[in-house]
């Protein structure tokens, strides 16, 4: 059978060490005092352990490295072992025939008794004693008493009684009247209520401020926990029956804004103008080419007349193959159609690409012929473009991703938990400037943010959670760990009723109950190491911590509100 081992305190007495030791379970127990202890400097008190372990049928053992506990061990016959767990020994130790019939052993360090004093005279009685003490002025001589004065010889009177001063036997030493020493007194009585004060101040100190926290890392099953729900932002109470959590939309905007380099070119050259006159040997008739007909050059420039034009039929025996001998024609003003100086044509033939083949080949078909082109230029200049605004808006929203979640819980009102599952984002009032299409080398573009988040009371939240975790893991025990911090939330869509729904999955610890409530109260009040062993015992605990504050205080505090009971998972 395992040795129990009993922890005592600094300053433990002997009898609080016998109890513990008639309450120990099984018949080997190895009592362990710490070093600063000085129980076991006395041999009366290891007679009385030894004699506590025979009675109550226990094998007892002394944890001690002390050299003079070890010595006084091994003249009371009992075992010593170095450390916790170690081999112990039954030391022999040769006792002097003069200590033996003594109950108490004299160290060689201890300091050598008082040589016996001389009982003081006894004083003379009197009617009752003194009130004060009086004190001797021993440090001061002696004074001798003045000679008496003779009275004149004229008169004869005897001594005054009351003002006589009583003669001195001879052979005695003259003595001072013991003087009352009132500021001593007074002094001794200050101090004496400043301790009172301070030892008072110490226990209300303690009773008031003490403070202690108790851990239990208990032994938990991990069980998967899946369930869903739907949030109705327009109800106002939570339905657990149907999984409807009452919610609200929490809303967080901000301004956002940038600089973004333009990119977009524009050509702001100008278009070359001229005319062109058109000849009809096509017909007699004359034949009308409206405002915007085209007209191209040899090298595929192509120009476009600014009006309609009619022009004349052609005259001349020459008609029908035979050649037309004075053509009808009209002169138009036309206009090239781009920009650039390229489009500065010298004089020269052009087509009318709208007409058909059959009217522009042959003798007999209309032709145009067009004078010098001017004021084509070429200009090219850096615009803002559509695509450079949605690159920038992307890069502020991308910038600014990381602060979401701080902006939607600044704005989360007390009590209410996220459903981060809802969270979206809306841009709006997007405004770059200059302006798409204005010619800039540098731009800044401002738009304005809104993020999205549904809510619901916290309570209500946990309520729905426990009450599916508490189903799955069975009424017969307790969760330790809920594994909301650990939640995964997803959006599964929308419900009949038009709700958002939820899926949640989340990993529990659950295993046998423990009432924080009624540990702290079991608990109140007991020494540090009583405490301790009582949470590591309870059931499904593996281990227990105790911090108690302030650090040098022994015992529990006597209030269980200012006890804190936690519960961890034991990491295996």
């Amino acid at each position: 059978m395992q040795d129990s081992a009993l922890y005592l305190e600094a300053d433990e007495d002997i009898t609080s060490a016998i109890d513990k030791l008639a309450k120990a379970p099984g018949a080997a127990v190895q009592i362990v005092v710490p070093k600063r202890s000085t129980m076991l400097q006395s041999i009366i008190n290891l007679k009385l352990l030894k004699k506590a372990a025979a009675t109550h049928h226990k094998e007892l053992v002394l944890v001690t490295g002390d050299k003079i506990a070890t010595e006084l061990a091994s003249r009371v016959g009992l075992a010593v072992a170095p450390s916790l767990g170690a081999k112990a020994v039954l030391a022999t130790a040769e006792t002097p025939a003069a200590l033996k019939a003594t109950e108490e052993v004299i160290e060689a360090g201890d300091p050598a008794p008082p040589p016996p004093e001389t009982p003081p005279a006894k004083p003379a009685a009197s009617g009752r004693p003194p009130l004060l003490r009086h004190r001797e002025l021993t440090d001061q001589p002696a004074l001798k008493p003045p000679p008496p004065v003779p009275p004149a010889p004229e008169a004869n009177i005897g001594p005054d009684p009351e003002t006589a001063v009583p003669a001195t036997p001879a052979g005695a030493a003259a003595k001072l009247p013991k003087v009352p020493n009132f500021n001593l007194f007074q002094s001794r009585l200050k101090w004496l209520g400043l301790v009172i004060i301070l030892i008072g101040g110490y226990w209300a100190f303690m009773a008031v401020f003490t403070s202690a926290k108790i851990t239990l890392y208990a032994s938990g099953t991990q069980t998967s926990v899946d369930t869903s729900f739907a949030v109705d932002t327009s109800a106002q109470q939570s339905n657990n029956a149907n999984a409807v959590l009452a919610g609200r939309t929490i809303t967080a905007s901000k301004d956002l804004s940038g600089p973004f380099t333009p990119t977009g070119q524009q050509d702001v050259g100008t278009k070359a103008t001229g005319t062109i006159t058109i000849s009809n040997c096509y017909s007699t008739t004359p034949q009308l080419l409206v405002s915007g007909t085209r007209f191209q050059a040899a090298d595929g420039n192509v120009f476009t007349s600014d009006s309609d034009v009619t022009v004349p039929g052609g005259q001349g025996s020459g008609f029908f193959g035979q050649g037309c001998t004075t053509p009808g024609t009209a002169t138009v003003s036309v206009t090239a159609s781009a920009n650039g100086s390229q489009y500065n044509e010298s004089s020269g033939a052009y087509n009318i690409p709208g007409l058909p083949q059959s009217e522009q080949t042959g003798p007999d078909s209309i032709t145009a012929k067009g004078a010098q082109m001017s004021g084509g230029t070429t200009r090219t200049v850096t615009v803002v473009a559509q695509s450079d605004v949605d690159s920038a808006k992307t890069a502020l929203v991308a910038k600014d991703s990381g602060n979401e979640a701080s902006e939607l819980k600044a704005a989360l009102p007390g009590g209410y938990t996220a459903i981060s599952a809802s969270e979206s984002t809306a841009i709006s009032a997007i405004t770059p400037s200059p302006a798409v299409g204005q010619q800039a080398s540098t731009a800044a573009l401002q738009l304005k943010i809104t993020y999205t988040v549904l809510a619901v009371k916290t309570s209500d939240y946990q309520v729905f959670v426990h009450a599916a975790e508490q189903k799955q893991i069975g009424a017969g025990n307790q969760i330790y760990d809920d594994g909301l911090g650990s939640a995964q939330l997803t959006a599964t869509g929308q419900d009949a009723s038009g709700r958002p729904t939820f899926h949640f999955n989340a990993t529990t610890y659950s295993g046998a109950k423990l009432d924080t409530t009624q540990i702290a109260t079991q608990l109140k009040g007991k020494r540090y190491g009583d405490a301790a062993t009582v949470a590591s015992g309870l059931p499904g605990v593996q281990q227990a911590t105790i911090s108690i504050w302030p650090a040098w205080a022994s015992n529990l505090p006597s209030s269980t509100a200012k006890i804190k009971v936690v519960i961890k998972i034991a990491k295996q």
